[in-house]
């Protein structure tokens, strides 16, 4: 028993290692970012609607994919090797691409209710919408993904995004828009930025690049 304990612990501690390159805050903040950075290019861009949005979000997030494949790629796992995981974690992960599929279906579902004039029969607050939004699209998935990644930083940045999506309309009627949603997601994207490239750097000093690259397995039943 105390063995199979012991291997969970370092299974888990393994695991999490995974993210102590701040890849994955550095993936995550350029996404975020990406929100706040398009309304900016729109007003710096001559590109006709919807394209001015679209456009610099979709070059973000490709420049965040690229990043983070081949940060783990050439950084990542020739530094720590690569591990493969038992079927208790392979598990998991599958849970979790069930998961984030189910997301992906209610968010179109989401996306395409206003279209259909079904809204217009809800009367709800404008505040206690932009709540539910920010808690639905960003605080609960996102803790979702932080429990089966066992990442706990993604725990803060979800609540900080849920937040930030009702501080951008308590800020529009100051501030107004775009430059709410600038002001907003671009300090949360910042601040996990920093973050990010904090313990990248980190890491980097932690683990030198050996001469040969490790390879760990781990069962973990």
């Amino acid at each position: 028993m105390t063995e199979d304990i012991d291997l969970k612990v370092l299974e888990k501690k393994v695991y999490q290692r995974y993210f102590e390159d701040g890849l994955w805050d550095i993936f995550l903040s350029l996404i975020i970012l990406s929100i706040g950075v398009a309304p900016l290019f729109s007003l710096l861009l001559n590109i006709p609607d919807p394209w001015n949005d679209i456009i610099p979000a979709l070059g973000v997030n490709i420049l965040a994919f690229l990043i983070f494949y081949f940060g783990k790629k050439y950084i990542t796992v020739p530094r720590i090797g690569f591990v493969k995981f038992g079927p208790k974690r392979k598990a998991k992960q599958k849970k979790l691409k069930l998961f984030l599929f189910i997301v992906f279906i209610v968010n179109i579902i989401l996306f395409i209710l206003p279209f259909s004039g079904i809204t217009s029969y809800i009367q709800i607050e404008q505040y206690i919408i932009f709540l539910l939004l920010g808690f639905g699209f960003f605080t609960f998935p996102f803790c979702v993904v932080a429990y089966f990644l066992d990442f706990t930083r993604l725990y803060y940045y979800a609540f900080s995004l849920g937040i930030g999506l009702f501080l951008t309309y308590l800020l529009e009627p100051t501030l107004g828009n775009p430059l709410n949603t600038i002001l907003i997601f671009g300090g949360i994207g910042g601040v996990i930025l920093i973050i990010g490239l904090i313990y990248f750097i980190r890491f980097l000093k932690q683990f030198p690049l050996p001469k040969d690259i490790p390879k760990q397995e781990v069962t973990d039943g």
